[in-house]
């Protein structure tokens, strides 16, 4: 036999070179830093605001007018307190608002003798 056959002129191909890892599924496919922002590929860009105070009382939309800007993402962060530390500030609120019940109660009842 003077020349090769075919199977053996061609080469093995690796169907599995081509398959994307997962960084490559994760990471955009640009990254530029700016000042105040992130431009994370075309038309995608990125800035992160924190939010370290709320406001003492909430409601089920406080946080909407954020969601109608456009396509947000909210990350929350929970700390755990001590049980302790816990149960230490829920009594000193218990017995505050024990106090503020029991001082209003003599109140209404010496307006309602005088």
């Amino acid at each position: 036999m003077l020349g090769k056959s075919k199977k053996q002129e061609q080469k093995e191909i690796d169907i599995f070179n081509n398959i994307p890892n997962i960084m490559d599924l994760l990471l955009p496919d640009t990254l530029q830093e700016k000042k105040d922002y992130l431009c994370l590929g075309y038309n995608k860009y990125s800035r992160i605001f924190v939010m370290t105070v709320y406001p003492e009382q909430t409601w089920v939309s406080w946080l909407d007018d954020l969601f109608n800007i456009g396509n947000i993402n909210i990350s929350v962060k929970i700390e755990p307190s001590s049980n302790g530390n816990v149960i230490n500030q829920l009594t000193r609120k218990l017995v505050q608002s024990q106090s503020e019940y029991a001082t209003y109660s003599r109140q209404r009842k010496y307006f309602a003798f005088t």
